[in-house]
């Protein structure tokens, strides 16, 4: 494998597991409290975080040396909330419009989330590296995101009504109570938890093979 398509590699994995965006840096958590309740609306939540920061971040990579660095997160927020509304608007017209219905109040409070302001400020570093890094970053740190709100999703629909992409899964037990945000919230610290884990296992299992040599 040639080292750029390494580097590429290794900068998607990086921003999409090991420093995820939610579990390592508590970045984008309000959405999934209160979205991630059902997976057809933390799917749709992912599709259009994702397409809105991989193209706000291409976007601003190509237009980063024309602004002036005082204005350039000022751009970033503007080019996210365009791309953003975009997205809904075909959500609504083309995909669902009970999905759209159920999300309408958050899209737009998406623009001002952790998720964005944080990606506002590391952008114009981000711009400085060739156009691949950035969207290497880009796709590891939305998709990183969309994981964790899928699987809390997935969970958190199981629990309160006992069905899964809105099909039932044959089982009567149910609590309600995960709907709430904060039961949200400990589930959230459970997958960082198991994650941080996870890393020391590796870190464990890597020094014994190097210890071995």
């Amino acid at each position: 494998m040639k080292p750029s398509a390494r580097h590429f590699l290794s900068t998607l994995w990086n921003a999409f597991l090991p420093n995820n965006v939610v579990l390592i840096q508590a970045l984008g958590l309000c959405p999934i409290l209160a979205v991630g309740i059902n997976l057809r609306y933390g799917v749709a939540l992912s599709v259009c975080t994702i397409v809105t920061l991989v193209l706000s971040d291409l976007l601003f990579a190509l237009l980063a040396k024309r602004i002036a660095t005082r204005l350039q997160p000022l751009v970033y927020v503007l080019l996210s909330s365009i791309l953003l509304f975009g997205s809904a608007v075909v959500l609504r017209l083309f995909i669902s419009a009970e999905i759209y219905a159920h999300l309408y109040l958050f899209l737009p409070l998406m623009v001002v989330n952790t998720l964005y302001t944080y990606r506002s400020v590391i952008a114009p570093t981000t711009a400085r590296e060739r156009l691949s890094m950035t969207l290497a970053d880009s796709l590891g740190s939305a998709f990183g995101f969309s994981l964790v709100l899928c699987i809390a999703s997935a969970l958190r629909e199981m629990a309160i009504y006992g069905t899964l992409w809105d099909l039932p899964l044959g089982y009567e037990a149910r609590f309600p109570e995960a709907e709430h945000p904060f039961i949200g919230f400990i589930l959230l610290g459970f997958m960082a938890a198991a994650l941080q884990w996870s890393k020391q296992l590796l870190r464990r299992k890597s020094s014994e093979e190097v210890g071995m040599l």
